[in-house]
């Protein structure tokens, strides 16, 4: 039996989540081993029949625990909080015979969030220094009609797409995601709220040695 199985809303999540989950020392969880999908329904799917079709892919007994991850920006559940939305997916969870061995995580509002509490991450992947990259993200801060710190909270995304439009000239890759979630520091990530119920989530479940 394999330790844990996430179901996350797209390929850039998956790899990110992926990255992550090999960094059991920064993480403060023990060694484990994992599966990390994609659903193809991306966030609006996963609302509807996440739980659902998880349950479908696992069989009895090959994973111990379960994790779903969504963005709760492009989920179309706008009228509820992010807590109500938990509640919701993980009352279906547990209908599905996984009550007491999964979790529901929502990002608010989207996994780009996590990023941007380590800038100095996304600064060096992209080969820029601290001065440059502060003139590239406000520039691109400005473009969004936004300051920077609000597009950190508020459209971390079109920040992120924005920025490495004008490092790269291309759109963000699921590798971009895989380097970053490989080189972040996670305490900064940490300071996101959902990041840090996710990390708590698995320092519950899977304690270090």
């Amino acid at each position: 039996m394999k330790d844990l199985f996430v179901l996350t809303a797209d390929s850039d999540a998956q790899a990110l989540i992926q990255a992550v989950l090999r960094r059991h020392q920064a993480l403060q969880i023990s060694p484990i081993s994992f599966e990390v999908r994609r659903f193809p329904g991306r966030d609006s799917g996963m609302v509807k029949e996440g739980p659902e079709i998880a349950r479908a892919m696992v069989q009895k007994g090959e994973y111990s625990r379960l994790i779903l991850v969504w963005d709760h920006h492009g989920s179309g559940w706008h009228k509820l909080k992010a807590a109500q939305a938990v509640v919701k997916i993980q009352e279906r969870l547990d209908g599905v015979t996984w009550t007491n061995r999964s979790a529901a995580v929502v990002v608010v509002p989207e996994m780009e969030e996590w990023l941007w509490h380590c800038p100095a991450s996304v600064a060096g992947y992209l080969g820029s220094n601290a001065a440059e990259f502060e003139i590239v993200t406000a520039r691109a801060a400005t473009r969004l009609g936004r300051t920077r710190d609000r597009c950190y909270g508020e459209s971390p995304k079109e920040l992120f797409e924005a920025v490495l439009y004008d490092k790269k000239r291309r759109k963000p890759l699921p590798e971009d995601f895989a380097a970053l979630g490989s080189s972040a520091d996670v305490t900064s990530w940490c300071r996101s709220e959902t990041f840090a119920r996710f990390v708590a989530i698995l320092r519950a479940w899977f304690p270090a040695s």
